[in-house]
């Protein structure tokens, strides 16, 4: 079943100041990371834009850092953006968020402290 957009905003804003882990499938190729979420931000596409129909986006801002094969990496500006096209489904289900476009899918899990 697919969420609103507000919905998701919502249930990120409940995650503010806990760990995230956040899952991107792209093509074959997989990325982690893992943030300390501190805010969230809905940015509107802009279809005027030079003809260039930019995606709506959320924005996750927070410090976090990227898994790679070489090791963890910062992320570059304490940000993930999450490229909602409008052909985007998403869910909440068991505590989680996945997301899908029609190029990656998402999954965002919270990590509870114990």
């Amino acid at each position: 079943m697919d969420t609103r957009i507000e919905d998701i905003a919502d249930w990120l804003l409940q995650q503010v100041d806990t760990p995230l882990v956040i899952r991107k499938e792209e093509r074959g190729d997989v990325d982690q990371v893992l943030m300390k979420l501190e805010k969230v931000s809905f940015l509107p596409g802009d279809p005027d834009r030079d003809d260039y129909v930019e995606d709506d986006r959320l924005v996750l801002l927070g410090e976090g850092r990227i898994a790679t094969d070489e090791g963890a990496l910062e992320l570059p500006r304490h940000s993930y953006e999450i490229p909602l096209r409008p052909d985007f489904r998403s869910e909440l289900a068991e505590g989680e968020l996945r997301l899908t476009t029609d190029r990656a899918s998402y999954r965002v899990v919270p990590q509870r402290v114990q």
